[in-house]
């Protein structure tokens, strides 16, 4: 593969990931199941397509597990631990492949991100609205498992 060609492959992954954020924070404002169950299969279809590792087939069913967790709260400690659990789980579930092949930097650098991210942009409202903190928050779902993908 030519350096032109990856970098357009690279260009496709963005739109991948931008696609799937964009499910996760439409998800967000009504209709759940885009969060919890298309963004996380079109993530894992697309992962297939690009690696050919059937283990992203095994990831999609645990990325829609935490996807449908509550981080919901009505306490500030509440929402901390809520939010912090949701990024663990999202971070675990979204590296199944890394976890399998080892690669324990990367699980562990992209959990933690996801949890100061969640509880971050969540808990103290970082961002300017809702919407925006959702779209960011599913691009750091997203990113790594599409961006990690390899053959």
């Amino acid at each position: 593969m030519t350096e032109k060609q990856r970098q357009l492959e690279a260009y496709g992954r963005l739109a991948l990931v931008a696609v799937c954020a964009g499910l996760y924070a439409w998800g967000g404002m009504e209709t759940k199941a885009l969060r919890r169950f298309v963004a996380p299969a079109l993530c894992g279809v697309g992962c297939f397509i690009l690696s050919r590792d059937w283990r992203y087939v095994l990831q999609m069913p645990l990325m829609m597990f935490s996807l449908s967790l509550g981080y919901g709260g009505d306490f500030l400690w509440a929402k901390i631990i809520k939010r912090g659990i949701f990024g663990l789980a999202n971070g675990l579930s979204g590296s199944l492949v890394d976890i399998l092949s080892k690669r324990w930097l990367l699980v562990a650098l992209w959990t933690t991100i996801l949890i100061i991210a969640y509880v971050g942009l969540g808990v103290f409202s970082l961002l300017p609205n809702a919407r925006i903190e959702e779209l960011c928050l599913g691009v750091l779902v997203f990113l790594k498992p599409v961006m990690s993908a390899r053959r």
